[in-house]
Parts: structure tokens; sequence; C-alpha cells
């Protein structure tokens, strides 16, 4: 067990030593991230060894199938002994005061109606959901460092435009000290300018703590230490996509692992019960016994070898009378019962859970898609109003409030046409992720 460990632990550093194989800032690739995410999660470690453990169990279940044998020791000592007098030759002890009986046996169950078959597919029967659980799991994490990915991409580029906003605040700042200092404008100019850069630097520091966390997030799905920067490498994509929700639902039901899980459950609760049918079957059972012991005549003193055969028919009355066993199939049963209703009932919620994550995805794709459309004409309409309002307060026909909102209005609409691509990126994904898709290779 030691050994594992170690080999699987510089496995992990070995997949993330491939992942930055120069330095700490080269830059990130997202198949990268999930494969050193899925590699170092603590999480597919306890479930691979909750299989492991499910696999023991079914060996142990097994171990009905194998005869049993024991080696017994045994000496007891009698006083009085067994003894009678005739005459003329005094008492004559029937046993001795010690008595020795060491002997091995060996015994087996023949046949038992299947009672033993049903308990190893029980066994065998929990398995199934083991390994679907780890394939959820990888799932599960490699779309959560697809957010984190994605949303350190989406928070750099946003503090680059809000940073860009700051720069031409400031260069505005300067050029209205000049204006003040000619007596063109007035401090209240330079108060309002103040107010618009302090509030952009404000939302700075907001997408900066956002960057942060989103980081933190990554480094801790990747099993990186906390210094380590990362640098995802990518942009968001634009293609359109050709959404088509019949094979979507196609796939997902084919592919998705919690719908096998609840299928996993469904087939665990059958051979719950087929086990709890036969818990009451009669069993052929046979015991062979070979030894030695002493007591026997003519020589109660010496050891003799002795052999032994049994055969037992065992008969459970509480098959007949459930009273005698606390009607223990029964209630067994109806636990497996219950037990497979609650399984059907949940992949029923399921499929209409996943019917409603393929049409959310597909509308939120729609919608970034308009939005993306939306907000490139907004650009030029900003661009193009900032423009204007630049020649017009030079020649002195607007105020400053008016070229400031100019300038707010042209960076607000370079954060939404970002905030689109990145939502469209994201929803793309959520539509593989419902559909059940593998990102990683």
């Amino acid at each position: 067990m030691k050994h594992k460990f170690v080999l699987t632990v510089f496995l992990s550093l070995s997949l993330i030593s491939q992942v930055f194989p120069q330095s700490a800032t080269d830059s990130l690739k997202l198949n990268d991230a999930i494969k050193t995410a899925i590699a170092a999660s603590n999480s597919i470690k306890q479930a691979s060894s909750s299989l492991e453990a499910g696999l023991a169990r079914v060996e142990q279940s097994k171990s009905s199938l194998y005869p049993d044998a024991n080696v017994s020791l045994n000496y007891t000592w009698i006083s009085p002994i067994p003894a009678f007098v005739m005459p003329g030759l005094g008492s004559i002890g029937l046993a001795p005061n010690n008595n020795w009986d060491e002997h091995v046996s060996v015994s087996a169950t023949l046949y038992d109606f299947g009672r033993r078959e049903k308990n190893i597919d029980f066994a065998g029967s929990q398995i199934a959901g083991g390994k679907d659980k780890i394939e959820l799991i990888k799932h599960q994490l490699a779309y959560a460092t697809v957010q984190n990915f994605y949303a350190i991409i989406f928070l750099k580029k946003s503090i680059g435009v809000q940073s860009e906003q700051i720069n031409t605040l400031k260069k505005h700042l300067d050029w209205t000290k000049k204006k003040v200092d000619a007596g063109t404008a007035t401090n209240f100019d330079l108060l309002t300018t103040n107010v618009r850069i302090s509030a952009a630097e404000s939302y700075k520091i907001t997408l900066e703590n956002s960057l942060k966390t989103a980081e933190i997030n990554l480094r801790r799905l990747m099993g990186l230490p906390s210094n380590t920067p990362v640098n995802p490498e990518g942009g968001f994509d634009s293609a359109p996509v050709n959404i088509n929700t019949d094979s979507l639902l196609s796939a997902a039901f084919r592919s998705r692992y919690e719908l096998k899980l609840a299928d996993d459950q469904i087939n665990v609760a059958r051979a719950q019960y087929d086990a709890a049918s036969v818990i009451n079957n009669p069993s052929l059972n046979v015991a062979a016994i070979y030894g030695f012991k002493n007591g026997y005549e003519p020589n109660i003193y010496s050891w003799r070898g002795n052999f032994v055969f049994a055969a037992q028919i065992l008969i459970p009355v509480s098959k007949f009378v459930p009273y005698f066993g606390g009607h223990k199939e029964e209630n067994l049963q109806q636990e497996a019962t219950a037990n497979f209703q609650a399984a059907t009932f949940y992949r029923k919620d399921l499929t209409e859970q996943i019917k409603s994550e393929i049409d959310k995805a597909a509308s939120d794709i729609n919608s970034s898609r308009e939005r993306i459309a939306t907000t490139e004409a907004a650009i030029k309409q900003a661009e193009n109003a900032l423009e204007l309002a630049r020649t017009k307060y030079e020649a002195g026909t607007v105020t400053n409030l008016d070229l400031l909102d100019a300038e707010t209005s042209l960076a607000q609409s370079k954060l939404m046409r970002l905030e689109a691509f990145y939502k469209y990126t994201l929803g793309i994904y959520e539509l593989k992720q419902a559909a059940g898709e593998i990102i990683w290779q």
C-alpha cells in the first residue's frame, strides 16, 4: 500500500510537471489543466479506494463457495472416572483421567438452492456503481476546471479594458487641469473626472479580487501550491453552433453517468430483492473429521485414529412460519422494493433535469450570440459618440460630464462584448456537459 501511494504521488507530480515543463509562468492549456485536475483529485482517489473495498467484498462473498477446514486440539480431565469392580480383579476404569482428542475437520455446503450465488450477485451489483461514480467525478472536475479556466481569461481581459479606461480618464484629467489653468474649465470638471476615476479603479479592484478567487479555485482543482501562478491560454469561441435538441438528448441518455448511476442503483435493488428471497432456503451440508484420541477399549490410554462423516439438511422453519425469523425475509424484500422505487423515481427526475439543462444551455447560447451582435454594434456607436463628444468638448459645445459619459459608455460596451463572448463559450461547454460529452483527451 505504501509503494502504491508513493507511485500515485509520483505520477501526479509527473503530470503537473508536464503542464509546467519550464517555468511556473508558462501558458496553461485547457486539456492539460483538466488532466492535472483529474490526476490530483482526492475525490477520485477516495472513490477508487471505495471501489477496491467493493471488489474485496465480492471476493469475501465468494468464500462461501469454498469448504472450511479446522484443526482442533482438546484436553479434558475427568475425576472421578467411570469404573466398575470385578471380583478378583478390582476396579476397572472405563475412561482415563486425561482425555485427549486431536482432529482435523472439513465442512462444506454442497447445495443451498442459489442462496450463495444470489449473495455474490448482490455484492457484485455494486461494482458498476463504483466505476461509474469515478467517471462522473472526472466529468464534474473537467467542467469545473473549464469554468475557472475561462473565468480567469475573462477577468484578465476585463481588467485590461478597465485599465484602458482608467488611463483614458487620467489623460482626460491632465487635459482638464490644463483647461482649468487656462480658465476654460472649472474645478467642478476636475471633481467629476476624479469621481469617474475612483469609480473605475474601485471596479478594477473588484475584478482583481474575482480573478484571485478564480485562480485560487483553479489551483485547488489542479492540486498546485498556493504560490504557483496560473496563466490559461486561449480565447473565447465565436463560431456558430448547430443545436439539434433531439440528437443532444439521445447522446445524453447514452452518455450521462448520472443516468448510469441511477441504473446501477436499480440493478442493486433488484439483486438485493433476489438475495432477500433466498435467505430461508434449505441447505445441504457435509462434514468429514479425522483425528486421534484416547479412551477406546481395550486400551483406554493409547491413542487411536478415528473418522467421522456427517451430512445435514438444514430447513429453516421461518421459511414456512415467518414469525420464527421475525419476518426477516419479508422486511428485506420490502426494503429492496423501496430502494428500487426510489432509484426509479430518481432516474425519472434526472431525465427531466437533463432535458431542462439542454434547453437552458441552448437558450443561453442563442442569447449570448444575439448579445455579441448587439455589443459589436454598440461599440461602433460608442466609438463614434466618443469621437463626436471630444470634438464638441474642444469646441465648448458640450460639458465635461457629457465627455465622461461617452468614455464610460465605450468601456462598458467593451466589457459587455467580453461578457457576451465569455457567456457564449460557457454556454457551449454547458451544452457539452448536458450531453455527457468527454472534453479531455
